[in-house]
């Protein structure tokens, strides 16, 4: 039942109804499923305790973005999630840490009733140093091949 005031949705001469994309089909960069540790902070300039960091994993890793987990959206009173609030991110690769600038683009509760919080964060890079860009993407090409087979 619709609310009141608000007629079902009906295709009329003139107006097209547009369905849009699922996620996975938006996607613009492939997404690797990687569970790496890593860590998250506000940008310096706006972390209160210099030094704090959120440790997490990651959940899945492509050339714009990074999905980890983690058990809180806070460093310190700081809420990493808050809307263009820069940050950086740190993840443990195999061939060694890489260190990238990023947003957060959306969060996700995952826990349910009495369980430990846990949050799924989707961070969009937006910048890195040209070594850690080659390593990162490195680490990309290793995970499509083990994909492909």
């Amino acid at each position: 039942m619709l609310p009141r005031g608000r007629a079902p949705l009906r295709a009329r001469p003139g107006i097209r109804f547009v369905i849009e994309k699922s996620g996975k089909e938006r996607r613009r960069e492939p997404r690797f499923n990687a569970e790496l540790p890593c860590d998250v902070a506000p940008d310096d300039a706006a972390l209160h305790f210099t030094g704090v960091r959120l440790e997490c994993l990651t959940r899945d890793l492509s050339e714009t973005g990074v999905g980890v987990v983690a058990g809180t959206i806070y460093v310190g009173y700081t809420c990493i999630v808050d809307e263009g609030r820069p940050l950086v991110l740190r993840l443990a690769l195999p061939s060694g840490a890489v260190e990238m600038e990023a947003t957060a683009a959306h969060y996700l509760r995952l826990d349910r009733g009495g369980q430990e919080p846990s949050y799924l964060i989707g961070l969009r890079i937006t910048s890195m140093t040209d070594d850690a860009r080659a390593h990162y993407r490195n680490y990309l090409d290793e995970l499509s091949k083990s994909e492909q087979g």
